[in-house]
């Protein structure tokens, strides 16, 4: 505005220093909103609290990092998925309000919630009691149904994007529809198999298969439970690959062996919604609820998952070499001439005596 006064610099020529800056992260100037705090960091970009002036409510404000706003497919897409997300309306369903682009900033304006996410809450109170557990695990897959219903995958259901407010203890799912944007920002298939959080991916996630479906966060929400029901999470490893691998591979530890206060019923869901097969989980979100439902009234289900017949761990089938027992020790002497004599210790001629 000083430069303006002094005639150093038009009105125009401000607009597009001010565009440029936004494009690459030089402020956080949104029309219409004013960013009280910064609120975490994430892959997409900063996550601020702020107030929507038009309306003085206090909103979130999800902030494209600059060096995603230079894809402009993947800013289609980002447009369109926010939409998406506004237009779903459902208890459990952090409420999207409105996306637009203001001084080069490309943003998403969602319902601010007061509260905790499960992460922070289990690190800091250690493993849930299983009723309230319950309960919580329930609102979330009533927010996953209501997705399935408008034909959305979530693709990163963890315990750090589900909150429970403050005031009512009420679940608000966080960032459905966006998740699978992370992505596409970049070029290469390595970061789109890793498109999740290990310790949270599906199997078929982790082997980056295309037609990831609802079943996929069914798994993630299971090992969300197993996470908050034990305190820990089923699989580990130095390395992210290491951990994938295991999602793929290898049976959890039965949560009931680690806290065996846990209900058989309550192991069984668990299991089952972190079958390695699709056609073994809950096929939707609608057939859990039934099941959580059920457990909560009247305190157990049936199951066609065996709760003590599955492996804590399941090791991969190792094959026998198919001439192991058959060789005679005629042959196995021959075979170590033949190698002595390539290595140069004995010669042909005597080898062939």
């Amino acid at each position: 505005e000083v430069m303006i006064d002094k005639g150093y610099l038009t009105e125009a020529q401000v607009r597009d220093i001010f565009q440029k800056q936004g494009l690459e992260g030089g402020h956080t100037q949104i029309i219409g909103y004013k960013i009280i705090a910064l609120i975490g960091q994430g892959a997409m970009g900063a996550v601020y609290k702020a107030v929507q002036l038009s309306m003085e409510r206090e909103v979130a404000l999800k902030v494209l990092s600059p060096h995603l706003v230079g894809n402009e497919k993947f800013v289609m897409r980002f447009f369109k998925e926010a939409r998406s997300v506004a237009r779903l309306n459902h208890p459990n369903i952090i409420q999207g309000i409105d996306v637009g682009e203001s001084n080069g900033i490309h943003y998403f304006a969602m319902e601010y919630v007061e509260g905790k996410d499960l992460e922070d809450i289990i690190k800091q109170q250690g493993p849930m009691e299983e009723k309230k557990l319950t309960e919580l695990i329930l609102q979330a897959a009533r927010a996953l149904e209501h997705a399935h219903k408008n034909n959305m995958v979530h693709r990163d259901v963890k315990p750090r994007n589900i909150m429970i407010t403050n005031k009512d203890s009420i679940v608000k799912l966080c960032d459905l529809g966006l998740a699978k944007l992370v992505a596409e920002g970049g070029a290469s298939q390595q970061q789109k198999v890793r498109l999740g959080t290990p310790a949270y991916i599906s199997p078929e996630q982790a082997q980056g298969l295309a037609d990831v479906d609802i079943r996929s966060d069914i798994y993630s929400l299971g090992v969300t439970f197993y996470f908050c029901i034990t305190g820990e999470i089923p699989f580990k490893g130095e390395t992210a690959l290491i951990v994938m691998s295991k999602h793929i591979n290898e049976q959890p530890v039965p949560p009931k062996q680690r806290i065996p206060r846990i209900s058989d019923a309550v192991n069984a869901i668990i299991l089952k919604m972190m079958s390695k097969k699709r056609e073994a989980r809950y096929q939707t979100p609608a057939e859990l609820i039934v099941d959580l439902e059920k457990i909560l009234q009247e305190g157990e289900i049936k199951t066609a998952v065996p709760i003590a017949a599955q492996p804590a761990v399941r090791p991969l089938p190792v094959k026998t070499p198919p001439l192991v027992g058959k060789i005679s020790a005629q042959t196995v002497q021959r075979l170590k001439a033949r190698r002595l004599a390539r290595l140069g210790y004995i010669t042909r001629r005597r080898f062939k005596k």
